[in-house]
């Protein structure tokens, strides 16, 4: 996990991914970016500030948070509702 690694590894991964995201987010022009857990939500806010997307949380499904392991699909599915975010029902024909 990010949080094990030495700042000499950290520093230079998290600019890389910091700036591929950027660049997906330049290029494929989401509406949205959604953070899977706190972490995620905060780099990725990090990573975007300045560019006017907008970035929201979801809970991620974690053995390391217990709660998030009670019922995740279900708390994910109320993030979404709560940001409006469609779910899709079915898998797509095919």
């Amino acid at each position: 996990t990010p949080d094990k690694l030495a700042p000499t590894e950290k520093e230079p991964l998290f600019a890389s991914c910091d700036r591929a995201l950027r660049d997906s987010v330049a290029l494929l022009e989401p509406a949205q970016v959604l953070g899977v857990g706190r972490f995620a939500t905060t780099r990725a806010e990090r990573a975007l500030a300045g560019l006017g997307t907008p970035v929201a949380y979801v809970p991620h499904p974690s053995p390391a948070n217990p709660a998030a392991n009670r019922g995740w699909a279900r708390q994910l599915d109320q993030a979404m509702n709560t940001l409006r975010v469609p779910l899709a029902t079915e898998a797509p024909a095919g």
